[in-house]
């Protein structure tokens, strides 16, 4: 079963949850990701920014759409592209653990883990959604 409240798929939920700030985030502030020296890949954070939204529009169509094959394709899309920003922060907390640095109250677990469960939460209705087409 999909994990869901009510009628809310939430891994979408959280999707969009999580990635709103994000977006915003790239789009308003580049020189944060990258520093004021690189004006000129601001454009490639802002259009980062924009396939973030694009991913949230995605999402918000299947927020309170039943589970089925195709919400557990997307929800699966989804899921893959949540290993990268938790790949992002373990190479980050292993830097903060080699400098010494405490990871608990960090950025960068608290991002591991949103983003962890983010995808979690997608992972399980992407099977519930394949699983679903194989039983009926």
């Amino acid at each position: 079963m999909a994990l869901a409240l009510g009628d809310y798929n939430l891994g979408f939920l959280f999707h969009i949850i999580i990635e709103t700030p994000a977006l915003f985030n790239f789009f308003v502030f580049p020189s944060k990701q990258l520093g004021t020296h690189t004006p000129h890949a601001h454009a490639v954070i802002r259009q980062y920014a924009v396939l973030i939204l694009t991913s949230n529009l995605v999402a918000l169509n299947f927020v309170w759409r039943p589970v089925d094959e195709l919400s557990g394709k997307i929800a699966g899309a989804l899921a893959v592209y949540h290993i990268a920003p938790s790949v992002r922060s373990i190479i980050r907390l292993q830097r903060q653990a080699h400098d010494g640095r405490p990871l608990i109250p960090s950025e960068a677990f608290l991002y591991l883990v949103v983003h962890t469960i983010c995808g979690a939460a997608l992972f399980l209705h992407f099977r519930t959604g394949m699983w679903s087409t194989t039983t009926s």
